[in-house]
């Protein structure tokens, strides 16, 4: 890599996702034990040395993911996100510092799914399983109509940006500064 190290690279993802949501597997050529223990320490998932079986990468990827999908189910609530949006299942209840968020049950559910994972793209699909919709025969563009409302909601408190975005093709994700 030019400019900056895996290290480096590894501390600046670590500094914006600190609570681990987002998984690191380091692919190096430093072999020595006190680099792979600097990189586990410093918050990789994984540490894979090179020469590596194209197969064992993808076999530890899989486990890496795996754990971080089990993980994202056991987060506690209320959930906490930065710049001060708290989504609290057990009240029902969003809101933006103090200011509360009046919202239709399946916008509650839609930021609650999006807040679970920020940064993370979520696809129409995993959205329409998170507000229910999953048992009905309902088309994914439906979920465009219930985020349109929610973005609306959450554009008049957050003027300065546009709190979810877009992804073209795949989904929404929630995307603060």
């Amino acid at each position: 890599m030019s400019g900056m190290s895996g290290f480096d690279v590894l501390k600046t993802i670590r500094s914006r996702y600190p609570d681990g949501a987002l998984p690191v597997i380091m692919v190096t050529a430093r072999v020595d034990e006190v680099d792979r223990l600097i990189g586990l320490e410093a918050g990789a998932d994984d540490y894979v040395c090179k020469p590596f079986s194209p197969r064992e990468v993808v076999a530890r990827v899989k486990v890496v993911l795996r754990r971080a999908a089990s993980s994202a189910m056991w987060r506690t609530i209320p959930e906490h996100l930065p710049q001060k949006i708290t989504v609290d299942s057990t009240l029902w209840t969003a809101q933006v510092g103090h200011q509360k968020l009046n919202l239709t049950p399946k916008e509650f559910k839609l930021l609650q799914a999006l807040s679970q994972r920020p940064g993370r793209v979520l696809s129409r699909s995993q959205l329409l399983d998170a507000i229910g919709e999953d048992t009905l025969d309902v088309s994914e563009r439906a979920v465009d109509s219930h985020m349109k409302n929610l973005r609306k909601k959450l554009v008049a408190v957050f003027p300065q940006c546009e709190p979810i975005r877009s992804v073209y093709g795949v989904g929404f994700v929630l995307d603060l500064p």
